[in-house]
């Protein structure tokens, strides 16, 4: 629930970012935190594992200038995908004024959405809360990608109450500050719906007699208009502005067969080209350890697996040394790269036919 100190004038919120695993959350996160200006951030604090992106929560504190005699201090976090971490999705869900749920726009993942759906709405209910008056914002993400579904669709399976809806590309930022400035717009609404906080019309001396006094602007028109960053705010058509050819150019995701494990490397290679090395490095190892796991049914461990597809030794001795590191290098998260796909291409051959 919003804080308001009326004695210091000071508005905290929360809105949490919610949606299934990889679907672009925290992708979303660190655009927003990468676009503001520094005076207008805190710190992002991001908690990794090597199978999920997030296992507790991003926290990006935003903190912008008094409005309309507000301060206004934004807290936007993340929540794990993964289902077997619900009981931290449901404790970061807690006290939350909005919800931008981010749905991956992959007809692969469909049922991956409806069912993190189902999952918002019933840990809205266990902390009290009504699924229908939440304020909420849909994502619709990675509209950059192939077989992604129509936006009809998506509205058919996910739209429940007319929400504000929106087409985005966390990687490059397509769409991300349009549905923020949204669910910024909602939550401040509904704060005043209920009654949380009354703004005063100010009223300055008229220039003229028989002139209407100015009126204060809106804490949420004033807000939303100062979430306007370099990042382009205009509404991102699928038909009108997807490139022929992906984004990013030449990637190594073309590769690999599974949807889920593209989607990976593409996330491994857009977090190398930020700079962060050890989130790339913690991919690479849940990703490793996940497709070996598929491969290696029979309980075989992790190494013998890899030795028994052909992968050198001397490879894997030193992934395990860079995955021990406390500070991995471009380099480290570059092999760790190489080293996945050369896994991946050994996977294929060996699965072809003698």
């Amino acid at each position: 629930m919003s804080s308001i100190n009326h004695h210091t004038r000071e508005i905290n919120v929360k809105m949490v970012y919610y949606g299934p695993g990889l679907g672009g959350k925290t992708t979303s996160l660190q655009h927003i935190h990468r676009s503001l200006p520094d005076e207008n951030r805190g710190e992002m604090v991001s908690l990794a594992t090597a199978v999920d992106r997030t296992l507790f929560f991003d926290f990006l504190p935003v903190k912008l200038k008094k409005i309309s005699g507000f301060t206004i201090r934004m807290s936007l976090y993340t929540v794990p995908g993964q289902v077997h971490y619900n009981a931290t999705r449901k404790l970061v869900l807690q006290g939350a004024d909005g919800v931008v749920f981010v749905a991956d726009s992959q007809e692969a993942r469909l049922i991956a959405n409806v069912e993190s759906l189902h999952n918002l709405d019933e840990n809205l209910r266990g902390h009290g809360m009504n699924p229908q008056t939440v304020p909420l914002v849909l994502q619709y993400n990675k509209r950059d990608l192939p077989n992604i579904m129509s936006v009809e669709d998506l509205d058919q399976e996910l739209r429940r109450r007319g929400e504000p809806r929106f087409e985005t590309c966390a990687l490059d930022g397509r769409g991300i500050f349009a549905s923020l400035k949204a669910i910024t717009r909602e939550v401040l609404q509904d704060l005043k719906t209920k009654g949380i906080y009354r703004e005063k019309a100010q009223s300055r001396p008229a220039p003229e007699f028989g002139s209407a006094p100015e009126v204060a602007p809106s804490v949420e028109r004033t807000l939303v208009h100062a979430l306007h960053t370099r990042t382009d705010l205009q509404a991102f058509s699928i038909k009108d502005e997807r490139p022929e050819v992906s984004p990013r150019g030449l990637t190594l995701s073309d590769l690999w067969e599974s949807v889920t494990d593209r989607d990976q490397i593409l996330a491994m290679e857009g977090d190398i080209e930020r700079g962060d090395y050890g989130s790339a490095v913690r991919r690479a190892d849940g990703l490793l350890r996940d497709y070996v796991g598929v491969a290696g049914k029979d309980g075989s461990p992790l190494a013998e697996a890899l030795l028994m597809v052909g992968v050198p030794g001397p490879y894997y001795s030193r992934l395990r040394g860079i995955l021990r590191q406390a500070e991995p290098t471009k380099r480290d998260a570059l092999f760790c790269l190489f080293f996945l796909t050369d896994v991946e291409l050994r996977m294929k051959m060996a699965a072809l036919p003698a």
